[in-house]
């Protein structure tokens, strides 16, 4: 079975919108096209899902803006199905913050996704903390978007350094941190010892950016049993994700840990 623990998708009526703008905004900052890897929607993320070999698709919403909350977890609770399952996301800066964590838990969601660059918030910011904080306390896992971000332009808000403080006051063993622990920032990870700390990487978007000498010792060092299949999609095929980690020479017991089991633990299955 593979869990794949990092995808996206939007409503219908806003996919089309959503995907060109992170498009054009890629080609912008960095000159680079942006493979898309299906149209961003649910029924498409379905159809990749029979193409790529997935079974399991764990979504991963971001509410950018305090009013996108409700919305954002109405839609992410109608899509989740036996295939498909919801993160829900809430804003680091709302008002409300434990009320809507509540409901979060109510509605039977396993976790939250923060990004600090779309949000705007330093993630080592007093009410980034907090927010993580209460999250885990109430049992909930955090997915977070670790170092820089192809949409975005510098200084982004979780570099080794913010994150860093940041995980010496959460609960580490519910964190995940997508793009092995931080897009393109892996050598101040291994340096500031984050690779080897208690919260779960996942795969995501990396293959095309990081040499596979140093994803294997990423996974060596950090643990096969604190690592999760994610792809990002549709911003990464999940076939070429699959693709790569084959290519790191793991063992079968590693890549049952990566791919299933330990998403499996996370999720209850």
């Amino acid at each position: 079975m593979i869990i794949d623990f990092h995808t996206h998708l939007f409503p219908p009526a806003i996919a089309e919108r959503a995907i060109t703008g992170i498009v054009d905004r890629t080609l912008e900052i960095y000159g680079m096209v942006q493979p898309v890897a299906f149209n961003g929607t649910i029924d498409g993320l379905k159809e990749s899902m029979k193409k790529t070999g997935v079974d399991i698709s764990v979504v991963q919403p971001i509410a950018t803006k305090v009013t996108q909350y409700a919305t954002i977890n109405r839609y992410a609770k109608e899509i989740t199905c036996e295939n498909v399952i919801s993160f829900a996301s809430l804003h680091p800066y709302q008002e409300n913050v434990r009320e809507v964590l509540d409901d979060i838990c109510r509605e039977g969601f396993k976790g939250i996704k923060l990004h600090p660059d779309y949000q705007g918030v330093e993630a080592d910011d007093e009410k980034f903390i907090a927010l993580v904080k209460r999250a885990t306390e109430l049992g909930l896992y955090v997915t977070i978007h670790s170092g820089e971000d192809l949409g975005m332009r510098a200084p982004y808000k979780c570099m080794p350094d913010r994150l860093e403080r940041l995980l010496d006051k959460v609960d580490q063993q519910r964190i995940i941190l997508a793009h092995m622990g931080g897009f393109n920032v892996w050598d101040e990870l291994i340096e500031r010892g984050i690779v080897g700390c208690g919260a779960y990487f996942d795969t995501s978007v990396v293959s095309r950016y990081i040499d596979i000498e140093k994803y294997r010792k990423i996974i060596d060092m950090h643990g096969a049993d604190k690592i999760l299949f994610g792809s990002d999609t549709p911003w990464e095929d999940p076939a070429l994700t699959y693709k790569f980690l084959c290519s790191a020479g793991l063992s079968a017991d590693e890549m049952s840990l990566i791919c299933e089991k330990n998403a499996a633990g996370i999720l209850g299955l």
